[in-house]
């Protein structure tokens, strides 16, 4: 274990009041509907705030009981009766407390809360110690912002910055495959026209590459579509992951098509970014070099620290979005859409933004008073896997 050098005092570490883009109110329900996440929260916070690897290594394992628990809870739900409202009630608190126990708390307790806080207040501190101070007041303060920029950007590549990097991946295996590289080629000169009368015509071209893609016996393109969650590089995700999922979750191959223009489209600006993301790379090493030379042994260590965990907490938020395709069309789309079906036969009811808070925020109101007590009763458990696959 490393010595700790700067202090992280004890209420940093104890379960926020409050937090930063807290839209949906969580915050306002969960702690107090679901109290044993407070302890949750606080065991890992404990044993995790100054450890990168390990933080990591949690973030991925809860990603995969995360995914294997929505599973569950929507196999359930295909197999029941969708029509009996007090079922569906029961869906939807199941999705509840797999969100707050397996995703809330990460991308939102410890990515948004007070111990990422902590680490970036911790690297402007250290800015002010690396960073040459000059005597023109408003040139050091934007040596230190733009010190402060590059770090908090880091080494690594968030969803946007990913999205670049994996068009410029794609075109180089379309490159490399000679049928798709034949289509590449006539299809290029077409998008480059921004002429919207091709768009029938390029969609017909690019059919065959659909067709590849979309069948899993296909080698070629396989890597393509598979999460190595034994890397966080660009995501741990795969370049055709998302328009896939999308095209199985919409049952419609719209935004494989539209991918594969983007990438096509937007293939030098892609790698201009990719050029950038690159230097940044370098840009990081640099400040590394300079904060080796200038602070002491301990300070380094406490300055890496700070950043690996800062890195940790954007890419737990990217990773842990991956279950978005399975858990969003079934517990927003499926479930609240059929509980709004029920009750507007007997009330006038307003269907909220699209949310995953719409039954404690919105419906509970028009519900029987059973389920409006199901809804807002305390339960003061853990979470379990093995009572989501249980019907009661």
């Amino acid at each position: 274990m490393r010595a700790i050098f700067m202090k992280i005092d004890e209420h940093i570490l104890k379960f926020p009041k409050s937090l930063p883009n807290d839209e949906q109110q969580f915050m306002t329900y969960y702690p107090y509907k679901f109290p044993k996440v407070i302890e949750y929260y606080e065991q890992k916070s404990k044993e995790l705030c100054d450890k990168p690897e390990e933080y990591a290594q949690f973030v991925q394992k809860e990603f995969l009981e995360l995914r294997d628990a929505v599973n569950k809870v929507n196999e359930l739900f295909q197999n029941g009766d969708k029509t009996d409202l007090k079922f569906l009630i029961e869906i939807d608190q199941k999705f509840n407390k797999i969100f707050c126990f397996k995703f809330w708390i990460i991308n939102y307790v410890f990515a948004d809360g007070p111990i990422h806080e902590f680490y970036v207040d911790q690297l402007r501190a250290f800015a002010r110690k690396i960073v040459d101070v000059t005597d023109d007041i408003e040139e050091y303060e934007q040596k230190i912002i733009r010190f402060q920029r590059d770090l908090l950007q880091t080494d690594y590549a968030d969803i946007y910055l990913a999205q670049a990097l994996h068009g410029v991946q794609l075109i180089k295996y379309l490159d490399g495959d000679a049928q798709s590289k034949e289509i590449l080629d006539k299809v290029i000169p077409l998008i480059d026209k921004h002429d919207e009368h091709d768009a029938e015509q390029i969609r017909e071209m690019w059919k065959p590459v659909v067709e590849r893609i979309l069948d899993d016996s296909d080698e070629y393109f396989k890597p393509l579509k598979q999460v190595n969650l034994d890397s966080w590089d660009i995501l741990g995700q795969p370049p055709l992951l998302v328009p896939v999922n999308q095209v199985r979750m919409r049952k419609n191959e719209f935004p494989l098509y539209s991918f594969l223009n983007h990438v096509v489209e937007f293939r030098n600006q892609n790698e201009v970014l990719e050029e950038r993301f690159k230097n940044m790379k370098a840009t990081i090493e640099e400040i590394f070099v300079e904060a080796k030379s200038r602070l002491s042994e301990e300070g380094y260590s406490d300055f890496k620290l700070s950043y690996e965990m800062a890195k940790n907490f954007s890419k737990s938020k990217d990773l842990m979005g991956n279950v978005d395709p399975i858990l969003i069309p079934v517990w927003e789309r499926d479930v609240h859409a059929r509980i709004y079906e029920i009750l507007s036969k007997e009330h006038t009811v307003r269907y909220p933004s699209v949310n995953h808070a719409s039954v404690f925020g919105s419906f509970i109101w028009y519900l029987p008073d059973d389920l409006k007590s199901k809804v807002m009763s305390v339960d003061d458990t853990f979470f379990d896997a093995d009572e989501l696959s249980t019907h009661k």
